[in-house]
């Protein structure tokens, strides 16, 4: 149940943004990952057996452990599909943090090559006085190559 409650709570971290949070929230899910494999562990020789065969204090015990097993199993399934939907919506996040840093350094890109290029002004060897007193008239240029 408290893994179960963990991936919601990191699905919350995930959309909004709060990785600090989620990256702590990852931690505790992981002690927790790790005491169930622990008992996991224990219950591995059980496995191969067959509940019908085993011995039971009463028939209530027996009822009551296979409700706890089902139980167990449909907040395994859902422990299962939070983690998958989790890392669909870390792989878009991380995607549109990728464009957005993609799109960030683009526009740095133009804007130095923007700076480079405009940052120096050409000196053209006229100065502003020598632009207004231009004249109007075109001089008449020869451009006839033959005697």
């Amino acid at each position: 149940m408290q893994l179960c409650k963990l991936g919601v709570k990191q699905s919350e971290f995930i959309v909004s943004g709060e990785i600090s949070s989620m990256l702590r929230l990852l931690s505790v899910k992981n002690q927790l990952i790790v005491a169930l494999q622990s008992i996991e562990q224990q219950l591995s020789p059980f496995h191969e057996q067959d509940p019908e065969q085993r011995s039971w204090g009463s028939a209530e015990a027996h009822q009551k452990c296979a409700e706890q097993a089902a139980d167990c199993k449909q907040l395994l399934d859902r422990v299962m599909h939070l983690e998958s939907e989790n890392e669909l919506k870390m792989t878009h996040r991380r995607d549109q943090i990728a464009q957005q840093l993609q799109a960030a350094q683009s526009s740095a890109s133009a804007r130095r090559a923007y700076q480079v290029h405009h940052a120096r002004p050409q000196r053209l060897g006229v100065s502003f006085d020598d632009a207004l007193s231009c004249p109007t008239e075109q001089p008449h240029l020869d451009l006839q190559t033959g005697p």
